[in-house]
């Protein structure tokens, strides 16, 4: 088997099954033109969604498009497993000597895996991954897609070595990931096994790629709860990571608290700056900058409470 296609479901329980339609698409139509032998793995948790559930959508989703599916593809319980977990079980269950990850809630665009494999069949030692950015589409969008984690939509294809990908769509060998892969976090954070992974890789000598020919849109928070909840989680993990050794900080709120208000301020300028980048009209503008504001109010929320109740933190805000 040349390449494994390793796909998480916990996002797609997350965001809106229309945009997992949109990524199955894209899959089996790329996957058609391709001729290395392909399977994609499907993980979940059955206690979040069920086999059946992803088996009877998967069959609608190729039905209503009339769709040719030419790879083998398989869903595997892993029980009581979450994102990372999924992924490191995926990897060993991969019969592939490559290895692409992709989140459920993402969309590649049209020439995303043949862009892909003739990067990393250039660099097959190194990881490569795809431009993440985030969905621009309605206002929401476009205040996280100014303003968040992620960088703006891209304005030219080109290849650059960085020191951070996104999990949410690269490729790798499958024996580096094996040898490497994602760490086991503090008891009660659920983000940033990730940016602790590229640490110790480029550690090891190993270099980062990303391709911005190769795009794939990422949602921002799906409506009211999941966007205090992600915020208040975000905090509490960034807050976490500072006792980590690769990020380790002798006064970890002092670091914590100058990165709520880096991006506080990120807030507010880059609506003013970047907004033609996400077709920002001017009536927009105070809007994007406000719900950015209060995102990062209850980050630093979320910080700050797990500096004052760290045992109550570890078993809340499960995302």
């Amino acid at each position: 088997m040349d390449i494994s296609i390793v796909l998480e479901w916990e996002n797609a329980v997350l965001a809106e099954l229309q945009r997992t339609k949109e990524l199955l698409i894209q899959i089996f139509n790329q996957t058609n033109k391709r001729s290395e032998t392909i399977e994609m793995l499907i993980l979940h948790n059955e206690k979040q969604v069920s086999k059946k559930f992803i088996e009877d959508f998967i069959d609608e989703v190729v039905a209503e498009n009339d769709l040719k599916v030419s790879i083998p593809y398989s869903v595997i319980d892993v029980e009581d497993a979450h994102y990372f977990e999924l992924k490191n079980q995926g990897v060993k269950l991969a019969k592939g000597e490559k290895i692409i990850f992709l989140d459920s809630d993402i969309i590649p665009g049209a020439d995303w895996l043949e862009i892909m494999l003739e990067t990393h069949n250039q660099y097959p030692d190194s990881v490569v991954s795809g431009y993440s950015y985030i969905d621009y589409s309605d206002l929401v969008g476009k205040a996280f897609a100014l303003s968040w984690f992620f960088p703006l939509p891209p304005v030219a294809s080109k290849l650059d070595e960085v020191g951070l990908i996104f999990s949410n769509n690269y490729i790798a060998n499958r024996q580096l990931m094996l040898e490497n892969p994602y760490p086991e976090m503090n008891e009660g954070i659920t983000r940033g096994a990730d940016t602790l992974l590229w640490e110790r890789m480029k550690a090891k000598g190993i270099k980062l790629y990303k391709h911005s020919g190769a795009t794939a849109s990422h949602p921002c928070p799906n409506g009211a709860s999941h966007f205090f909840t992600r915020a208040l989680a975000e905090g509490r993990d960034d807050y976490g990571r500072l006792f980590e050794k690769e990020f380790f900080h002798k006064n970890p709120f002092k670091r914590f608290f100058k990165i709520y208000l880096f991006r506080s301020k990120k807030a507010i300028k880059s609506s003013f700056q970047n907004g033609k980048r996400v077709d920002l009209k001017t009536f927009e503008l105070p809007f994007t900058v406000g719900i950015m504001l209060v995102y990062y109010q209850f980050y630093f929320a979320g910080g700050l409470l797990t500096k004052l109740f760290p045992d109550y933190t570890k078993s809340s805000w499960r995302i």
